[in-house]
């Protein structure tokens, strides 16, 4: 159906479901009750108490899909209980994370430098959190669980047919403003070699509501991206947090302890 449908069966403003689709905002008491009355004429038996069933089980019952969960690409490889917390993780804390990003990261190619992507983190209609980041020529799209205050992220660049893994510490409980964890990827020398990156993320916009400009805003950063960073423009701040993941008493092994983490939300001035 349609949103301009649907609005009108309601009596809503068509942008307002376009904000219900983008998962930007959430129906008032008042609608909610009103979309469950027009769903129950088209689906018999349905109630509000089924807007609280989890992914699969309200996909049964809209009669989308006997397992919904099997139509997330990789998510097979994850046991349900975890794959279920990481959708209920995205449902209540999901939209704190939602906005534009720039990441910095250590260069692998040329020690001493620093390289930065711009990201989008957004939630999807499949209730996963989804991310897309963009750094000359490379895009990289995927989903994210969101796991206690970590996310556990995939995802593929299917032009180049290589994947990323990251896993982010997050915030527990304020809208997030900086993120920091590891990135595993590939370089693009002959041997597609695989980089672990230490990565601070700090966020630099929010979604506007509608997400073809979304879309559009971020593919013209991407394209306006210097991707190298001077090391001077970086501050020393971030500079000493992404050297001290690597250790003299641990050599080979990077880690990004929660315990220093620099993820956060707003500073509040006294």
């Amino acid at each position: 159906m349609s949103r301009t449908g649907l609005a009108a069966a309601i009596n809503v403003d068509k942008s307002l479901v376009g904000r219900w689709v983008a998962g930007t905002v959430s129906p008032s008491e008042h609608n909610l009750a009103n979309l469950t009355r027009y769903i129950a004429t088209q689906i018999d038996g349905f109630t509000l108490l089924d807007w609280e069933r989890d992914l699969v089980g309200f996909g049964e019952k809209l009669g989308i899909s006997d397992n919904a969960k099997a139509e997330i690409a990789g998510a097979e490889l994850i046991p349900d209980a975890i794959f279920e917390e990481g959708l209920r993780g995205a449902k209540v804390r999901g939209a704190a994370y939602e906005g534009f990003w720039r990441t910095i990261r250590a260069s692998s190619d040329l020690p001493g430098r620093y390289l930065r992507d711009i990201t989008m983190i957004r939630r999807r209609p499949d209730g996963l959190i989804g991310w897309t980041t963009g750094i000359e020529g490379e895009r990289y799209g995927g989903w994210a669980l969101l796991l206690g205050h970590q996310f556990f992220s995939v995802g593929w660049d299917e032009q180049h047919g290589t994947m990323m893994f990251a896993i982010f510490n997050g915030v527990a409980r304020q809208r997030a403003e900086m993120l920091d964890g590891l990135s595993v990827a590939t370089l693009r020398d002959a041997g597609s070699s695989p980089p672990c990156s230490a990565c601070v993320m700090e966020r630099v916009g929010d979604l506007s509501g509608d997400p073809a400009a979304d879309d559009e805003y971020f593919a013209d950063e991407v394209e306006a991206l210097d991707p190298l960073v001077q090391p001077e423009e970086v501050p020393e701040k971030i500079r000493e947090h992404l050297a001290r993941t690597v250790t003299d008493d641990a050599p080979g092994l990077m880690r990004m302890f929660f315990a220093t983490s620099m993820a956060r939300g707003p500073l509040l001035e006294a």
